[in-house]
């Protein structure tokens, strides 16, 4: 089944449940003599989320399934802090419920027992995309709520801040946007890909064309995904700074030293002819670089050239693109399912992560899972690479939807249009 492995071993493929579809969370818990299980966010229901003990990866084994409400509402994204987990709800329609975050006690991963709920519903809202706990009492939301009306609704999703230092009454203590997306910013909307091109060339467009996913002008492709937090990252070992992905609205580094009150240091905007989704946006370290990943939204690669790009943050005023990481381009990319960047490690703190900056691991749908030697970025050089072959659940190729990386050198991918989980382990690790 497998189509290329390089720099890795395949210790395990494991079914997580029929109806089980990988989605954009994969996070581990340790627990008492060591025991490691993994949470493992779906895309859609029946299921909620998956726990899979990897204590013994080469003996991986289920242990238990939590399933959502019904189909009107998916989990998609999750996080872990040491006993807590926090599950996305994010509805399928606006105005449904239940929307926001659940939080749930695991100290014993066979039993989740909830314990907390924030509650994003409202009229406009779907509620949750992302979540992200640093472990400095805060989590970190891409998120609708009650109260954000946003302009155009391509724009759904904003920074909110919850104190969770009591997750069973979490609560909201700050909120950010690009000013000019809501109804009641004082601030001009501020202008889509579309109308930074047309400006450029120095043509007009109808609003229809601005208001279009793609236009095409004098032979450039501009895209427009919408303007909407995506992923967040706050690292300990930059405590005050958000590295904030925004879709078309490019990467943000913010001051959150006051949490009340999130301050922009610097952005990076893509210009046509790159497509433009960032993704996710993290710092390695306290190095001054970064990688920023974009998001390939459309089927058969069609918004290329989406891409894991090399920023130097040095000054946060101006970050810049200054490289990108290799991806195994093929001649020809096949017309069915995704294939280009998606997610990344992102060294999360307190749960047995990998939080070496020297070494960069990514989820490339249909490009399968990537390892890279970041030690020095501007020198980015692919070391490992894993694709799997023809998906046995559905046509096309397997579509590799998120990656773990744990301190042991293990790497954990999952399938978004399957069930499957791969275990695998880098060359050295012992």
């Amino acid at each position: 089944m497998t189509q290329e492995i390089r720099g890795l071993r395949l210790l395990g493929t494991l079914s997580l449940g029929e109806g089980m579809a990988g989605g954009e969370g994969l996070a581990m818990h340790v627990g008492p003599a060591g025991r490691r299980t993994i949470f493992v966010a779906s895309e859609h229901a029946p299921y909620d989320f998956v726990v899979v003990d990897v204590t013994d990866p080469r003996r991986a084994e289920v242990v238990y399934r939590h399933e959502l409400a019904g189909p009107h509402v998916r989990s998609n994204n999750l996080a872990v802090h040491e006993d807590v987990l926090a599950v996305t709800r994010q509805a399928k329609n606006k105005g449904d419920a239940p929307a926001g975050v659940e939080f749930f006690d695991i100290s014993n991963p066979e039993a989740p027992a909830p314990i907390g709920f924030f509650d994003a519903s409202g009229e406009g809202s779907v509620g949750t995309h992302f979540v992200w706990l640093g472990g400095d009492g805060y989590a970190y939301l891409a998120s609708q709520s009650a109260g954000y009306a946003a302009r155009d609704p391509r724009d759904q999703f904003v920074l909110h801040i919850l104190d969770v230092s009591t997750p069973s009454r979490p609560r909201e203590v700050g909120r950010w946007w690009m000013p000019g997306l809501q109804e009641s910013d004082e601030a001009p909307m501020p202008l889509r890909p579309h109308q930074r091109l047309a400006a450029a060339r120095g043509v007009s467009l109808s609003p229809e064309q601005v208001g279009a996913r793609r236009v095409d002008i004098q032979g450039v492709s501009s895209w427009d995904f919408g303007f909407r937090v995506h992923n967040i990252a706050v690292l300990p070992e930059m405590p005050e700074r958000a590295y904030v992905a925004y879709t078309s609205g490019g990467g943000f580094i913010l001051d959150i030293s006051e949490r009340s009150r999130p301050r922009v240091l610097g952005s990076l905007q893509y210009s046509s002819p790159l497509p433009g989704a960032a993704h996710t946006f993290v710092p390695l370290g306290a190095s001054g670089f970064a990688l920023l990943s974009d998001e390939t939204l459309e089927d058969g690669a069609a918004d290329f050239p989406q891409n894991v790009w090399v920023v130097d943050a040095r000054n946060e005023t101006r970050p810049l693109i200054v490289g990108s990481l290799d991806l195994p381009w093929p001649d020809v990319v096949p017309a069915q399912g995704r294939f280009g960047a998606h997610n990344l490690h992102e060294y999360p703190v307190g749960q047995g992560a990998w939080r070496s900056f020297d070494l960069a691991a990514g989820a490339f749908f249909g490009l399968g899972l990537g390892v890279y030697d970041v030690s020095s970025p501007l020198k980015a050089r692919e070391i490992a690479r894993f694709v799997p072959g023809v998906d046995p659940h559905g046509p096309g190729q397997g579509q590799l939807n998120d990656v773990f990386v744990d301190d042991r050198g293990l790497v954990y991918t999952i399938d978004r249009r399957s069930d499957l989980c791969y275990l695998l382990e880098l060359d050295g690790a012992s």
